[in-house]
């Protein structure tokens, strides 16, 4: 996760997105992965996949009741959202 850290600080935003999804790939249950990955994404200015990533980090945050957490990405999501 370093290295897709560097990269993004880098702006080699495809090698990054390439590392996020590794990790998560090998962590799919790791939620911060899913947030990354769409902050990256976000960068990007790829939206829809970015809210793919958040709809899932949502998800985690809904089954592990994490209240806080599941409100601050359903306010990123509608940002998103109403950026279409």
């Amino acid at each position: 996760m370093r290295e897709a850290d560097l990269r993004e600080r880098d702006g080699i935003f495809l090698r990054a997105t390439a590392l996020w999804k590794w990790a998560l790939w090998l962590e799919p249950k790791r939620t911060e992965l899913h947030e990354r990955l769409a902050s990256t994404y976000e960068r990007m200015d790829l939206q829809i996949e970015a809210r793919e990533h958040l709809r899932h980090a949502a998800e985690h945050y809904t089954i592990l009741g994490d209240v806080d957490r599941l409100v601050r990405t359903l306010e990123r999501l509608q940002v998103l959202s109403a950026g279409k």
